[in-house]
């Protein structure tokens, strides 16, 4: 989405326009409580215009800009924490982005996605479905969960930078984002306030098959596969088989907490240059939208029964 309004238009009159574009946007969430696809859409086409944007650099730097500037546009509470890891290209910069939404209890629900595309020098790859669907698709979930929390809890709308391995993954070459955000928690002692994490990462395609993942807490997956399900989505969240993902809910398992990554580790254009808009699915991203929102309630109350 561009907010560039022309320069002969008053300062006080651009803010009105844009105050009453957000107004818009935020009336049609409240009526519908269901997720726009076609809003789902533009976050991802905005992303991938920036091109290759791997951490560290300034095409990164500008997709972290534009999230953080929608999260704002929101009135959620935004914060970032920039940190520098070696990689095996060197010292980068990344930073973690996430928005919040105060509840009525300081308890914490994580949604999550990374916002990294992965390091290519052969090709070009811009990221349309990894990460740029499950980075627009959170977007448009923090657009209608700021407007109605189904939850008593507080909602994090979590942006992790270098998910993605530079050379090959390796357990200090990868999930630099997630790992330093759980450090960061430990430091600041904010670990035990995060009940759960919902993650999210390739969730776009057009022939998107969504399997129960063996690293997620069990009982979150029955909860999500079950929705999907109950709404009609069976062949989405299918029952049969798993998949076993070394993702940013890892570290976050580690410590002990709930966690669910919503992965298809199937797709046939991972980690190539090919991954690009025309692969995408709008009704997908519609429909794993809507069966999370739908799960909210349900997670909330186990959460609170088993805390």
């Amino acid at each position: 989405m561009d907010f560039s309004i022309p320069v002969k238009v008053g300062s006080a009159f651009c803010a009105v326009l844009l105050l009453l574009f957000s107004l818009s946007c935020l009336d049609t969430s409240a009526q519908t409580g269901r997720v726009d696809p076609e809003q789902v859409m533009r976050h991802v086409e905005k992303i991938v215009s920036y091109g290759p944007h791997p951490p560290g650099s300034e095409t990164q730097k500008e997709v972290g800009r534009y999230i953080t500037e929608w999260l704002h546009s929101l009135g959620l509470e935004v914060h970032t924490h920039s940190f520098h890891p070696v990689t095996p290209v060197g010292r980068r910069e990344m930073t973690n982005i996430w928005g919040v939404v105060k509840g009525k209890e300081d308890s914490v629900i994580i949604l999550a996605s990374h916002y990294d595309s992965k390091y290519f020098e052969e090709f070009s790859f811009v990221g349309a479905n990894d990460s740029g669907s499950s980075s627009g698709l959170l977007l448009e979930l923090a657009r209608i969960l700021k407007q109605e929390n189904p939850t008593d809890y507080s909602l994090w709308f979590v942006f992790f930078d270098g998910e993605e391995a530079f050379f090959d993954w390796t357990s200090a070459d990868s999930l630099y984002g997630s790992r330093e955000f759980v450090r960061m928690l430990k430091g600041r002692g904010q670990l035990s306030q995060i009940s759960a994490l919902i993650l999210l990462d390739m969730v776009g395609e057009k022939d998107l098959v969504l399997r129960q993942d063996v690293n997620s807490t069990y009982w979150l997956n029955q909860i999500i596969w079950d929705q999907g399900e109950e709404m009609g989505h069976g062949d989405i969240f299918q029952s049969r088989g798993n998949t076993g993902a070394q993702d940013d809910h890892v570290p976050f398992a580690q410590e002990g907490i709930p966690v669910v990554d919503l992965i298809d580790l199937d797709y046939a254009h991972w980690h190539k240059k090919e991954d690009t808009l025309d692969k995408l699915s709008p009704d997908n991203l519609r429909i794993v939208g809507d069966v999370v929102l739908a799960s909210l309630p349900e997670i909330a109350k186990r959460l609170k029964e088993n805390p």
